[in-house]
């Protein structure tokens, strides 16, 4: 069988994950005028949200003010689009997150990178980086027709893991107390004339009764979306590994799906709207929060959060409060919401890893402190990261230049030019 032809191809920028920061990265390189390539695990663009099925797009608006729009650029259009789509999930839901149907978000995200000329293989792991001394050159990938080896200017690492960072030798850290792991699901069936926020009243009830009365259960919240009538998402199944180990991740996926069904089985006997509901579905992959983060030029704080520190080459705004699932056994609801930050910048320093040249890294792994991660990391945040990450690799491919070498002036302007978000005084009424 003749080889795709892909494997003799060069780009000016290679995105690695097709998730909330990897699509948005490889969408604005395009539309900055970078041949790009993305190369992504699964099926199909949308990560997080669409993946592991939490349906929201958490820090697109504030959660002080949630008429305040803080991410523009990437997301605007993908919420555009997914609403020209029908695909907005209906009736009453939580105000500080947009919630939407994950199935017309793939269909949405697969336009916005097709309309922008993204060349796009999916089910394509990537399992190497091509290195020139301390200089990622490109990757190579496993494809359903065998290996190959994209070569490209700029890589720009949007896996959420830190996957390609981590091959080129970059420094990153694994925290000792990551936060808890949630399978997602979704019920049908579920009675009509009930509110979001009585249901979820009613399911934490159900499961602090049942914990009450020894059931050994882990679960957070539960927290609830209405994705439309008679069906709803559920938040709150709870496990604890180390996302970087196969067999403990293996054990968590077995785990996590006994526990859908205990979690189900107590919501349908203790709350009344959910007695005829069945599963529809679990998510494909499980929600991962918090894995490697790179060491880059610089590390955000929350005291930088806090402190609405601003930054001369900030290049998003973050607005999601400190949201730290515990891993101490804690259940219920955890403190997260009680006084969320105001918007806050990001600085383009957190994108560049320590010691190499020529990636950037995007969404979930930029670099953080823990306690600053519990924020920077939702697919609202992570999009606005992506964005500028993949503005910076496509200026920084088109000079000949590495992303450190490019002005941060010209890649906040280039933001602006595609509807970016980047000052607090800018933001946009909902």
């Amino acid at each position: 069988m003749q080889r795709s032809s892909l494997d003799q191809r060069a780009f000016d920028v290679i995105v690695c994950g097709a998730g909330s920061a990897g699509a948005a990265a490889a969408w604005a390189a395009a539309c900055a005028g970078a041949k790009t390539l993305l190369l992504e695990r699964l099926g199909f663009s949308g990560g997080t949200p669409v993946a592991a099925m939490i349906h929201t797009l958490d820090a697109i608006v504030s959660c002080q003010d949630y008429s305040q729009v803080v991410v523009g650029g990437y997301a605007r259009a993908l919420i555009a689009e997914i609403e020209s789509l029908g695909g907005m999930a209906t009736g009453d839901n939580p105000g500080e997150a947009i919630s939407i149907h994950p199935e017309i978000m793939k269909i949405a995200t697969d336009r916005l990178l097709q309309g922008a000329g993204v060349q796009t293989i999916y089910r394509s792991t990537v399992i190497g980086a091509v290195m020139e001394s301390k200089t990622i050159r490109g990757v190579e990938a496993h494809l359903r027709d065998g290996r190959a080896v994209f070569h490209a200017h700029c890589v720009v690492d949007g896996t959420g893991d830190a996957e390609i960072a981590a091959m080129a030798g970059a420094p990153w850290l694994l925290d000792p107390e990551l936060q808890a792991i949630t399978y997602h699901f979704r019920l049908g069936n579920v009675e009509a004339g009930v509110t979001w926020q009585q249901l979820e009243n009613e399911a934490r009830w159900a499961m602090d009764r049942a914990a009450a009365h020894g059931r050994s259960l882990r679960y957070g919240g539960p927290w609830v979306i209405r994705l439309a009538d008679g069906e709803v998402s559920i938040n709150a199944t709870r496990v604890y590994a180390n996302p970087l180990d196969p067999e403990a991740m293996s054990q968590a996926e077995r785990e996590a799906r006994e526990s859908m069904l205990t979690i189900w089985q107590i919501l349908r006997d203790e709350v009344p709207a959910l007695r005829n509901s069945y599963i529809l579905s679990g998510a494909t992959d499980l929600h991962v929060r918090e894995s490697r983060k790179v060491q880059g030029d610089y590390v955000l704080t929350e005291e930088d959060i806090q402190t609405r520190r601003e930054f001369p080459d900030a290049i998003a705004l973050g607005a999601w409060p400190i949201d730290i699932h515990p891993t101490n056994g804690f259940v219920g609801v955890h403190p997260h919401k009680e006084s969320p930050p105001p918007p806050y910048q990001i600085p383009y320093r957190c994108l560049l890893p320590q010691d190499i040249d020529g990636l950037l890294v995007a969404g979930r792994p930029i670099s953080t402190t823990h306690r600053a991660h519990g924020s920077t990391r939702v697919p609202g945040t992570s999009m606005a990261t992506g964005h500028a990450a993949g503005v910076a690799a496509a200026l920084a491919a088109l000079a000949g230049r590495t992303p450190r070498e490019v002005n941060s002036e010209q890649i906040r302007q280039k933001l602006l030019q595609q509807n970016a978000i980047l000052s607090i005084e800018a933001t946009e009424t909902r």
